[in-house]
């Protein structure tokens, strides 16, 4: 009955399936990962008093392009701004992970098979050219990025860059106005950055099967997508997505795909789990016959129950931990293999906390670099794990108003020895960890941000009049990655 009910309710949903479902899946994720994340915190020091709660405001006038784009959400899932352009932090948030696939080309860079390295290939060429005349001819590219690289790729208008540039201009813009302004543009960038790394969660899309995202779903004709995503969306809508049980840390960005020690979400899901057309193919069974694997991983165990296989109901290959990998029969003699709706509710019970998992991390990943400011008859700033860079200081008067009281270039600070992210690093003002999240708590000795020793980077005069004093660095930290840390401190005297 349960099967019936899903086959009924994806027969009744009429929207393209590009990736996980924008506004209700993909939104969901973003608002878990923003939850157990620092943003809250991060939003508060920089003089966001509400946090994730904080009305932001983008004028349309200023990004046309932006709120054209927009308005082709629903208003009903909460990411769309008002009139005048208002919407709180999580909403811009939440809006740009929804918009990542917008245009619908968008989302052929968000595929990538770590053990060929590829992006997104479109399969047939006679189903292509048919789609095509469905969608239109732009919606279905013949090659995508690689998502790897399209986090920082220039065609990419939500890139690495972007977040950086917006970011930055949230602490240092002079009016609280443009302050609002930027800090929503970085959210969105973040968000639609969520989007990209989220999607890597659907076993097709790491494992360079791509036909599986052109299935049929509904009535409609160009109702066309993974039925692994519609079935997430219907299963768990926005609201149902589970959070993070810890948080994912990387050194590096493009180790939060794809790493070395195959500890990216897309090394851990392809080698985890089967998609619909790479299954073990069909075998006649008897001799020693053995299913062939398209992929070495997840691997058959030695011995399949052959003798429950030839039920009529077949039976139910697991993973170690138990979870449904697939199903399997034997009927006139031959071994096959299939994925059923029941089959995949049970892997998405697992994927999504992981995708959750790895969310929160890139999030605090995007938000590691703080700066400890300590304010006497000198203002002095330190940093932890930085590089060589810029460092601007910044004076706000009682309008809000933030004035640069001084420029200076930083040769970068001694990392510590040893493992990034030591345990054991104290605590310093100013940071901003989330109770309840995994490695958040901390500046100094955040996991993810090489060195864990506070350094000096530079010592000016205290201004004679001013509310708070902050500071804004951009460049590299220790391990080459491109950076932006911030920092704020009230300014008494």
């Amino acid at each position: 009955m349960k099967r019936l009910a899903m086959a009924m309710a994806l027969a009744l949903v009429p929207a393209t399936a590009a990736a996980w479902e924008p506004q209700t899946t993909h939104a969901g994720l973003a608002e878990q990962a923003a939850l157990a994340s620092r943003l809250h915190k991060r939003l508060v020091t920089l003089g966001f008093p509400g946090g994730l709660f904080e009305p932001l405001t983008i004028p349309p006038a200023d990004a046309p392009a932006l709120m054209t784009v927009l308005k082709l959400l629903s208003p009903t899932h909460g990411s769309v701004p008002d009139a005048r352009g208002r919407q709180a932090a999580l909403a811009w948030l939440t809006a740009g992970a929804a918009l990542a696939d917008i245009p619908a080309s968008q989302g052929a860079n968000h595929f990538f098979d770590p053990a060929t390295g590829a992006g997104w290939t479109a399969p047939d060429r006679g189903l292509t050219d048919k789609i095509r005349q469905v969608l239109g001819r732009g919606a279905l590219p013949d090659k995508g990025i690689p998502a790897p690289d399209w986090l920082t790729a220039k065609t990419n208008p939500f890139n690495l860059e972007q977040f950086h540039n917006q970011y930055a201009k949230a602490v240092s813009a002079a009016t609280p106005g443009e302050r609002s302004r930027y800090m929503a543009a970085a959210l969105v960038a973040a968000g639609a950055m969520l989007h990209t790394l989220g999607d890597l969660g659907a076993p097709s899309r790491v494992r360079s099967d791509w036909a599986a995202h052109l299935e049929p779903l509904g009535a409609g004709p160009d109702d066309l997508g993974s039925r692994f995503e519609r079935i997430a969306a219907l299963a768990y809508g926005r609201l149902g997505i589970p959070g993070p049980s810890r948080t994912i840390t990387r050194t590096h960005l493009r180790d939060y795909i794809t790493s070395k020690d195959g500890g990216g979400l897309a090394d851990v899901i392809a080698r985890s789990y089967f998609s619909p057309n790479t299954l073990p193919e069909p075998t006649r069974v008897g001799g020693e016959a053995k299913p062939h694997l398209a992929r070495p991983q997840p691997a058959l165990p030695a011995r399949l129950n052959i003798m429950a296989a030839n039920r009529e109901d077949g039976t139910t290959l697991r993973s170690p931990s138990g979870t449904c990998l697939a199903r399997y029969r034997v009927e006139h003699d031959v071994l096959t293999f299939s994925l059923d709706d029941d089959c995949m509710l049970d892997q998405l019970s697992v994927i999504l906390p992981e995708v959750t998992a790895y969310e929160t991390g890139l999030l605090d990943f995007l938000l590691r670099g703080e700066l400890t400011i300590t304010v006497a008859d000198q203002i002095t700033v330190s940093g932890a794990g930085l590089g060589a860079g810029s460092l601007e200081i910044l004076v706000e008067d009682e309008r809000g108003v933030r004035t640069s009281i001084g420029n200076v270039q930083v040769p970068g600070t001694p990392g510590t020895p040893g493992a990034p992210g030591a345990p054991g690093a104290p605590d310093t003002a100013g940071t901003a960890g989330t109770a309840g999240a995994a490695g958040t708590s901390g500046t100094a000795g955040t996991p993810g941000t090489p060195g864990s020793q506070l350094a000096q980077l530079t010592q000016i005069a205290t201004p004679p009049a001013g509310t708070r004093v902050v500071a804004v660095y951009r460049g590299t930290d220790v391990a080459g990655e491109p950076i932006v840390a911030v920092g704020a401190m009230p300014l008494t005297h």
